[in-house]
């Protein structure tokens, strides 16, 4: 949560549940309404091919007069120039998390909001089950930096026509998935009004021991990428209920001393392109590798919509899991014991870009969910 996307106390892009892979729109089980295609290049207009290959690979290109005038990534990055520079030691703008200051002893945090036809559809999802994803979407975030979370601060305001079961379960939710990973919510505020309800969480977190939290920034050119589970299909029911892993990157942490992470709630295009921006390098996603980190759910969608289930593992986002930039050196072996699953490694070319069976490379498409689009 959810830099562009940047994400937390250092402004984040928010969290989706619906396609965000530029397809037509079409009925779904999902908590938010299918995004409509992007329009054609955002009416983009940059001089020379060149130029106009870039703004199709990452709509935020370099030059001022290429940006798109609407976005979310776009508000950021201009949000961004705004503050001033993160002091030293400090984690500012563009990461998972923000930190005042560095040590084992400073805290950490990230926040997240979710809105009530956005991010869930009160009409068919249980209070219980948002509460738990409200909670779990700011986990995820902690996973991201391979902190331990600590404690909870949750602000509602609540659609008046809801019961007060209603509230109470939306509470009960987010209380019990922070029980589950020792980050209880120990204060908030509560408002009313006549519109559809938003939740947000707000969650300190510490350092795990010396270890520095983990970032966007850390990736190298020949370090290898990494997922710690398959991708796709998550609006089948498992963008509802994510499982943060948290446990898995504390972990991942301490036996292989990652680059940077990222978790994957925008889709796994996107948010491994942040990751690249905030490193300065590319990507080469294989072909190969990642058909063995497509989930099931990713092809049981694409027998639904028509598309092949690479397009779902690359941009329905809300899969929660976490891409991780190791060295080359990793131990294989050790990678395989954590469950981690390769697709593929960071480039000095500053472009996403895929590699097919047959070794011919094309470029990739940056997509995924954004708000405030035009």
């Amino acid at each position: 949560m959810p830099a562009a996307r940047a994400r937390s106390a250092s402004f984040r892009a928010g969290t989706r549940s619906a396609q965000g892979d530029g397809s037509a729109p079409e009925a779904t089980s999902g908590t938010r309404p299918p995004a409509q295609p992007p329009p054609p290049r955002r009416a983009i207009i940059c001089a020379g091919k060149q130029a106009m290959a870039a703004a199709d690979r990452h709509p935020a290109a370099d030059s001022d007069h290429c940006r798109p005038v609407k976005g979310e990534r776009e508000l950021i990055r201009r949000l961004a120039q705004l503050v001033p520079p993160a002091p030293a030691g400090a984690i500012g703008f563009g990461h998972d998390v923000a930190a005042l200051g560095g040590g084992p002893g400073g805290l950490l945090w990230t926040v997240d909001m979710l809105m009530d036809g956005v991010d869930f559809d009160s009409a068919r999802h249980a209070w219980v089950d948002v509460g738990r994803k409200a909670m779990a979407v700011n986990l995820s975030d902690c996973a991201a930096a391979a902190v331990m979370p600590l404690a909870a601060l949750c602000a509602v305001s609540l659609d008046e026509r809801l019961s007060m079961q209603d509230a109470l379960d939306l509470f009960r939710g987010a209380q019990e998935c922070g029980a589950e990973y020792g980050c209880p919510i120990v204060g908030g505020d509560t408002n009313s009004w006549q519109h559809p309800t938003v939740i947000s969480i707000t969650v300190a977190a510490r350092p795990d021991g010396d270890r520095p939290p983990l970032t966007r920034s850390g990736a190298r050119p020949g370090d290898r990428i990494w997922l710690t589970g398959p991708v796709g299909g998550s609006l089948l029911g498992r963008h509802l209920r994510p499982v943060p892993r948290v446990r898995e990157a504390l972990e991942i942490s301490r036996a292989l001393a990652p680059r940077a992470a990222i978790d994957i709630s925008d889709g796994l295009a996107i948010d491994l392109w942040h990751i690249c921006e905030a490193s300065g390098c590319g990507a080469l996603i294989l072909e190969e590798a990642l058909e063995l980190a497509i989930h099931p759910d990713a092809r049981r969608r694409a027998a639904q919509t028509g598309r092949p289930p690479r397009e779902h593992a690359l941009y329905d986002g809300e899969d929660f899991e976490l891409i991780v930039a190791l060295p080359a050196e990793a131990p294989v072996e050790t990678c395989r014991r954590l469950g981690l699953l390769p697709i593929g490694q960071f480039t000095s070319e500053r472009e996403l870009l895929w590699q097919r069976r047959d070794g011919g490379r094309e470029g990739l498409r940056v997509g995924g969910w954004e708000h405030f689009r035009d």
